[in-house]
C-alpha cells in the first residue's frame, strides 16, 4: 500500500463475561475519515485491560503496512492510554507483556500518539469487539 500522511485508529476489546473468549476490534481512518480498513480478532480468556491492550495491538499491525507519517490511537481504556504515554507504570504481570508487544510495533512506525475517548465516541472499534467476542471475524 501507498505510504499515508496522517491516520487515526481506533481500538477496542470486549471481554466475554459468560465466556471463555474476548474479543478486539480496530479501524484506520484517513485525515478526511474515509475509512481504510478494519479487522477484528476473537482471542482466549483475559482481563479486561489485557483486552484493550489487545486491541491497541491489533490497531499498530493495522497500520504498520500503510507507514502513516503520523498515527493517533483512539481508545476509551484510560489504563492503557495513561500506560502508553508514559503517565502510568506497568506493574500487572499480565499486562507486561502486552505492553512490550505494543510498544515493539510503535517503533515501527515514525510517530504514534495515544488519546483516551469516551466509549461512545469508539462505537466502531466496540462493535467489531462484540462481533469477534461471538465468533464473528470481519477485516476489510
Amino acid at each position: 500500500m501507498s505510504k499515508q500522511s496522517d491516520l487515526v485508529a481506533y481500538a477496542d476489546g470486549a471481554i466475554g463475561y459468560r465466556s471463555d473468549y474476548t474479543g478486539v476490534g480496530a479501524v484506520l481512518l484517513n485525515g478526511r475519515g474515509r475509512i481504510l480498513v478494519w479487522g477484528n480478532r476473537r482471542l482466549g480468556q483475559m482481563t479486561n485491560n489485557e483486552a484493550e491492550y489487545a486491541g491497541l495491538v491489533l490497531a499498530l499491525e493495522l497500520a504498520i503496512p500503510l507507514q502513516p507519517h503520523r498515527l493517533r490511537v483512539y481508545l476509551d481504556s484510560e489504563v492503557v492510554v495513561g500506560q502508553m504515554n508514559g503517565k502510568f507504570g506497568v506493574r500487572s504481570k499480565g499486562l507486561k507483556p502486552w505492553h512490550r508487544r505494543a510498544c515493539q510495533l510503535a517503533r515501527q512506525l515514525a510517530q504514534v500518539s495515544y488519546c483516551h475517548v469516551p466509549r461512545q465516541r469508539n462505537r466502531l472499534a466496540d462493535a467489531l469487539a462484540n462481533e469477534a467476542l461471538v465468533g464473528r471475524i470481519l477485516s476489510g
